[in-house]
């Protein structure tokens, strides 16, 4: 059974808030984006279950906004707002290549307890922030995580960010 938001359409605008909406003041717009993967999904189930951080291991992590792990992340990881529009608009950062926005996705999901120290993904942490719209996505979306450790937070955050803007045009349409 899926989680639903409290607030009628919020599910389309999660993953905006992930990085954007309160800190540049976004909104996610009506377009959509096809799939999620690019990636070569040989043993991906495997692959997935092994990201997925054990919740009787996970430590607490301290309460920090998300507007606050922005401003940390972009002292290290200097990310351009037009990135991150680009990001809540489409899924996906414009140039995919470049490590440095790839690493500020990382550092946002570690400061927010998304991912562990170890870089495993808290999914309980995902669900609770409302950052997925649900542990389906979680699951699914770790099939995704490939790569250096800043690519498997970045190609996640892909995913999940693309599954709510597709689901979210699809509820609009009903």
């Amino acid at each position: 059974m899926k989680q639903r938001c409290a607030l009628a359409g919020c599910e389309k605008l999660l993953p905006a808030v992930l990085l954007l909406l309160f800190a540049l003041q976004a909104t996610v717009p009506e377009g959509t984006v096809a799939g999620c993967s690019m990636l070569n999904n040989d043993n991906a189930e495997q692959r997935g279950a092994a990201m997925l951080a054990d919740p009787a291991t996970v430590k607490q992590v301290p309460e920090v906004t998300m507007q606050d792990a922005i401003a940390q992340c972009n002292r290290s990881f200097i990310i351009q707002p037009e990135y991150l529009a680009e990001l809540n608009q489409t899924g996906s950062f414009p140039e995919e290549t470049d490590k440095i926005p790839l690493c500020f996705i990382r550092c946002y999901l570690k400061a927010l307890g998304i991912l562990t120290e170890d870089d495993k993904v808290n999914k309980e942490v995902a669900l609770a922030r409302n950052w997925a719209t649900s542990g389906e996505t979680v699951d699914e979306c770790l099939e995704e995580m490939a790569g250096s450790a800043c690519e498997q937070a970045y190609f996640f955050t892909r995913c999940v960010m693309t599954r709510a803007l597709v689901d979210g045009k699809s509820k609009d349409n009903k």
